[in-house]
């Protein structure tokens, strides 16, 4: 039985990195607070990390 193509949410995850930074850089506290609260919750459902991260992850395991 073949694996469902996943590959779209390494996408995702980088839409809800990116609209987050948005936030922070432009200072809209507002959309800053549901850019985390998006990206949280994607995290705490066990999806892929944004590409930022998974970048990160692989240097300190080096």
């Amino acid at each position: 039985m073949a694996l469902p193509d996943r590959s779209w949410e390494a996408d995702h995850a980088d839409l809800l990195y990116d609209a987050l930074s948005d936030a922070l850089r432009e200072r809209a506290r507002e959309a800053a607070d549901l850019a985390f609260t998006a990206l949280d919750e994607w995290l705490r459902q066990g999806r892929t990390l944004p590409r930022p991260w998974q970048r990160a992850v692989l240097s300190l395991e080096e």
